[in-house]
Order: C-alpha cells, then sequence, then structure tokens
C-alpha cells in the first residue's frame, strides 16, 4: 500500500489566520465606505465651539487667517513638563498646578490671538459680506444635531 501522508497540523491554523485577516481588511474597507456613503464632504461636518465661525468663512479667508495665527501664536508648553512632574518622587502637587496654569495661560492666549484675528477680518467686510457671512453661519448652525443630554 501507499504510504499515507501524515496531517499537517500546521495548515489549518495558518489557513484560518490568513481567512481572519481577509475578513479583517474587508471590514475596514466596507466600514469607511460605509461611514462615507452619502455622508457629508469634511468641509460641510459641523464644527463645535467657536470653531464654526472660522468654518463659516470662505475657505481663502481661513487659510490667511490661520497663517496669520500661526505667525503670531504663542509659545505652545510642552506635555515633556507634566511628565517630568508626574516622575517626580515624591510627586510635587504645586509643581502640577503651575504646569496646568501655564498651559491654561497658552491656550487663553491663543485663544485671544483667533479672538482678535477674526474681529479684524470681520470688521473689514462690507455689510454685504458680513450678510453673506451671517447666512453662511446660519447654514451650519442649522446643520447642527441636536445636543444629546447625558
Amino acid at each position: 500500500m501507499a504510504e499515507v501522508k501524515q496531517k499537517r497540523r500546521w495548515m489549518p491554523v495558518v489557513l484560518g489566520l490568513s481567512l481572519a485577516v481577509n475578513f479583517a481588511v474587508a471590514a475596514a474597507v466596507v466600514g469607511a465606505s460605509w461611514r462615507h456613503m452619502g455622508g457629508e464632504p469634511r468641509e460641510e461636518r459641523v464644527a463645535r465651539g467657536g470653531a464654526i465661525y472660522m468654518q463659516a468663512l470662505p475657505r481663502e479667508a481661513r487659510h490667511a487667517l490661520r497663517q496669520q495665527l500661526r505667525a503670531a501664536e504663542p509659545k505652545r508648553t510642552e506635555t515633556g513638563d507634566m511628565i517630568a512632574v508626574l516622575r517626580q518622587d515624591p510627586f510635587d502637587a504645586s509643581a502640577a498646578t503651575r504646569v496646568l496654569a501655564s498651559e491654561r495661560d497658552a491656550g487663553l492666549a491663543r485663544q485671544g490671538a483667533a479672538t482678535a484675528v477674526w474681529l479684524d477680518y470681520v470688521t473689514s467686510m462690507t455689510v454685504a459680506e458680513r450678510n453673506s457671512y451671517a447666512d453662511r453661519l446660519q447654514h451650519l448652525m442649522d446643520k447642527r444635531p441636536p445636543k444629546k443630554h447625558r
């Protein structure tokens, strides 16, 4: 009789893993296309908070204002400062408070700079441009989904 070949035990495992990887890739592709199918283009997603004021501006204006903000942006604090404080033994709560205060102050400075740049731009608009801007802002506000209450 012919010799009976011994079954390779690793082959079903390899085939199973290959099938799982193929399903994962297919699911990722289908999920990504489903998420974007019929949805709004990226620009049309409605921003939250003060970002909606920038979103309602024309693209060229947003770009110009971003450039101005980058030029005027105060130095950002580094997360490394907090990491160093967290690694101290014993922990120094006052040092952590100083880092958080510095980050808060930097955030407020960025917000102040953004407000000034935006206000300068809006002040330079004509009445017709401001009305058009207000219409775009109203359109974005109307598109916002209602807030979810927790």
